[in-house]
C-alpha cells in the first residue's frame, strides 16, 4: 500500500515528533514502495533546512535504490 502523495506536509506529527496520521489519501493504492520513498525524501529537502537524506535512509533501514528513486522523482516532476 502506498500513499501516492507522501510529501512531508501529508504526515502529521505531534509536538514530541510522534506520528499522528496521514492526510490527503486520494491517491492511496497498491504500488512500488519506492514511489512513495522517492517523493517523501525529495519533499523533506523542500520542507526542512539542513536536511540530510542519508540520515533518513539509515533510520529507515534500507539502502536507497537510486535507479528507482530517480525514475519516480522524474515521474513526479513530469506529472
Amino acid at each position: 500500500m502506498c500513499h501516492g502523495d507522501a510529501c512531508a506536509p501529508n504526515t502529521l506529527i505531534d509536538d514530541a515528533g510522534n506520528f499522528l496520521a496521514h492526510v490527503d489519501l486520494g491517491r492511496v493504492g497498491a504500488a512500488d514502495r519506492w514511489a512513495d520513498l522517492a517523493v517523501l525524501t525529495m519533499s523533506l529537502a523542500w520542507n526542512y533546512r539542513d536536511y540530510d537524506e542519508s540520515i533518513f535512509w539509515r533510520a529507515y533501514g534500507a539502502q536507497p535504490d537510486w535507479t528507482r528513486i530517480d525514475f519516480y522523482r522524474r515521474l513526479w516532476d513530469a506529472t
